[in-house]
């Protein structure tokens, strides 16, 4: 069951990462080797009134930081964020989202970095 909503979270997440939006920003995709990774979670189990969580991505510890996903990350799961460039350290932050209505969210929590690992063919 958890391998199938990750699954589900890794097709959902797919256009956000490869630069797909409204706003035509293309800030996480400059071109040249976009080979990197990084992989977050365990994320915190959740309690009834909590949906999921969502995160948030930036190059710089004070942001601006981009929402990178669609659906709330369920809680004990994991999440590989791929098309990063290698060596490069990431901020990411994260909300929780209730339950009832997703479209509401906690404050962020505290900025966390992550060094995008090269991904092994």
């Amino acid at each position: 069951m958890k391998q199938r909503w990750f699954a589900i979270l890794c097709v959902a997440l797919l256009p956000c990462l490869l630069g797909v939006s409204c706003a035509g920003s293309d800030k996480f995709r400059g071109g040249g080797n976009m080979l990197g990774i990084v992989q977050l979670g365990p994320f915190p189990k959740q309690s009834a009134a909590i949906g999921g969580y969502n995160l948030y991505l930036s190059e710089t510890k004070d942001g601006p930081f981009d929402k990178i996903n669609t659906e709330p990350v369920l809680g004990g799961s994991r999440l590989m964020v791929p098309y990063l460039k290698p060596g490069q350290v990431y901020y990411f932050r994260m909300t929780s989202v209730a339950a009832k209505d997703p479209s509401r969210e906690s404050a962020p929590g505290q900025v966390f970095q992550r060094t995008a690992a090269e991904k092994a063919d």
